[in-house]
């Protein structure tokens, strides 16, 4: 008993549909910055990018500039979500200015996540390291 032709379109629409879906844009990732966005200059700042499970790589960029940094260490936070993170040990006012991440999964790169604004203000301690070598 050979499949009703109907039967058999709707299989193949409902499988084009999921390929289309599974193709489609990948989820924006998100940013945060910890102890908080303004930093005084000399102290660290770690930066959290997060996104979902099967993330393979996470990049911090400077925004309207060619620095970044690749993070391959990714962490499951929950079941549905995925993390990386950036440290920068002494901020500078060189650290100042926008942030923002993206991943790599799936041979594919997500789109940007929002910018975050690093602020660097307040007192400059006695010994102030280097600003923002490592990015």
């Amino acid at each position: 008993m050979s499949p009703h032709p109907t039967a058999v379109l709707g299989l193949v629409l409902c499988l084009a549909q999921t390929i289309h879906t599974q193709e489609g844009a990948l989820p924006r990732p998100s940013i945060s910055a910890e102890p908080g966005t303004v930093i005084p200059p000399g102290n660290p700042v770690t930066f959290r990018c997060r996104g979902p499970v099967g993330v393979h790589t996470f990049r911090l960029e400077r925004e309207n500039r060619s620095q970044y940094k690749d993070n391959y260490d990714v962490s499951l936070v929950s079941p549905f979500l995925s993390e990386a993170t950036f440290r920068i040990d002494s901020v500078s006012e060189d650290s100042a200015g926008g942030y923002r991440c993206i991943y790599h999964k799936a041979s594919r790169w997500s789109q940007h996540s929002e910018t975050l604004e690093l602020v660097v203000k307040g007192t400059v301690p006695d010994t102030e390291a280097s600003g923002f070598d490592s990015l």
